[in-house]
């Protein structure tokens, strides 16, 4: 018999191989098993498990990923790296004392959509599979609530990632430093994500909708950090891990790391690509804030250039595509006149004059004036109809 702790508190579940859905006797949760579950492979659950439990996502999934690559047939790896995924961590109702699974990962995707999810239900035995279907529907719930209240914060322009207060609780050199960052560029009129600030309306309320609205919106991410622990501390790492992500994904967003009163080499290996900001440095605090304020400025004219585009590109007025079919046609351009055209009447379906146009091309007439001088019989031509159909007096 195998003694595997339990996903929810941590509890000690003593589990047979055969078994693939238990419940725990400490906190009454019913909960999935891995197959086969041999010592080794135990262990490695466990330790998965401790690390999710205390919400070190990134560490949990490497373990779950391990297990896969010994046999990839394993559901409840699959599952657990699901639960990495959404940040699902489970605490006890205070009402009916029961485990309830909370958010600290939003995923703009369904997890019923998820590969991994869909890899556990297809592994799984049928007792197994019913488990796993009733937590999705709920940590979709969850998600779907949290992305409804982000949707309606205002985008950030940057966020600040720090540690607020040390192991006695109180208030770190990095919350100090933060906090004069963020009067800096308030001053700027930006609008910024610092948690000491900006949360503290929130008391009472889960906080991930309003931090996942500021990780997706924000331009640039100023990570402080006075101490290596300091930065790899689990919600600090957890913000610009989620942040790097999103880079990851090709959204135009910039991280900076700033360090003080430490080796730049110790800051997390993740960086090493980007730029550190040395804050003993004199001057940092005005070169960051006017390093931001560029980055923000070069964002907004990209942002402005593409809509003058999309405006131009979608959202032409039958007049303007009349004008540059008829210069079209004096460059003797008549396949590209008639495109034109057609767009014109697309707009404006009784428009003489696109109908005109196309008349013109059918005849490779480059001056309306020649129109006079054609000895065909023109009665029989579609657009000649249609022109003299919807024509004015002139």
């Amino acid at each position: 018999m195998a003694i595997i702790k339990c996903k929810m508190c941590g509890g000690d579940l003593v589990i047979n191989e055969s078994m693939t859905v238990g419940n725990c006797q400490y906190c009454g949760s019913t909960m999935t098993l891995p197959k086969e579950a041999d010592e080794k492979k135990v262990n490695l659950y466990n330790r998965a498990n401790h690390f999710r439990r205390n919400n070190e996502f990134d560490k949990a999934a490497g373990i779950y990923e391990s297990i896969l690559n010994q046999d990839n047939t394993e559901a409840e790896a699959y599952w657990g790296l699901v639960l990495c995924k959404y940040g699902i961590e489970y605490v006890e109702d205070p009402g009916t004392f029961k485990r309830v699974p909370t958010c600290h990962r939003t995923e703009y995707g369904s997890i019923l959509a998820d590969s991994d999810y869909k890899a556990a239900i297809e592994n799984a035995d049928p007792h197994a599979q019913e488990v796993y279907e009733m937590e999705a529907k709920v940590i979709e719930n969850i998600q779907k609530q949290i992305l409804e209240i982000s949707s309606k914060e205002e985008p950030f322009d940057v966020f600040i990632c720090y540690k607020e207060t040390n192991e006695a609780g109180t208030r770190t050199p990095d919350s100090v430093i933060a906090q004069d960052l963020y009067y800096q560029l308030k001053q700027e009129g930006f609008k910024v994500f610092f948690s000491r600030i900006t949360l503290e309306d929130k008391l009472g309320s889960a906080y991930e909708p309003y931090i996942f609205a500021a990780l997706t919106s924000a331009k640039v991410m100023v990570v402080i950090g006075t101490k290596a622990e300091y930065i790899n501390a689990v919600w600090v790492k957890n913000e610009w891990n989620r942040y790097l992500a999103l880079i990851k994904k090709g959204e135009k967003k910039t991280l900076i790391p700033a360090y003080r009163d430490m080796d730049p080499y110790a800051l997390p290996d993740e960086f090493s690509h980007l730029q550190a900001q040395d804050m003993s440095r004199l001057g940092f605090m005005q070169d960051l804030v006017r390093g931001i304020k560029k980055l923000m400025a070069d964002t907004k004219t990209k942002e402005t250039s593409k809509e003058v585009t999309s405006t131009f590109q979608y959202n032409p007025t039958a007049k303007s595509l009349l004008e540059r079919a008829y210069l079209c046609l004096e460059d003797g351009d008549f396949k590209k006149a008639d495109e034109l055209l057609e767009q014109v009447l697309n707009l404006e379906p009784k428009n003489p004059e696109a109908y005109i146009g196309k008349l013109m091309c059918n005849l490779s007439i480059k001056e309306e004036k020649q129109l006079s001088k054609v000895d065909k019989d023109l009665s029989q031509n579609n657009n000649f109809q249609k022109a003299l159909r919807f024509a004015n007096d002139r």
